[in-house]
């Protein structure tokens, strides 16, 4: 009974401490002056995997990463601007129906 109440209470802590510092990650657009470098990646702690796409007419990548890593992905100072990927509705001018 002891091993059992040991092993339960062990695994118990590991899914505490594996799961801490786990933050659900979304998509963010990120301007950009210049290429984002493995340098660059590293100081945000971001991987090539990370990056999901990098539209070639603009200097503008979809990275899937945390709120703090896009915190700090602001910093650098190539990165123009960074925003949460989202779907944008415009609406119809006045007149136009």
């Amino acid at each position: 009974m002891k091993k059992r109440i040991r092993l339960v209470f062990f695994i118990s802590i590991l899914m505490m401490v594996g799961c801490d510092g786990m933050e659900e990650k979304t998509d963010y657009l990120v301007g950009v002056s210049g290429e984002l470098t493995e340098a660059d990646l590293d100081e945000v702690g971001l991987e090539r995997d990370d990056i999901k796409q990098r539209f070639s007419l603009m200097k503008v990548y979809v990275i899937s990463m945390s709120e703090a890593e896009a915190e700090k992905m602001e910093g650098l100072d190539k990165v123009n601007y960074v925003e949460v990927d989202q779907e944008v509705h415009v609406p119809d001018p006045p007149g136009e129906k």
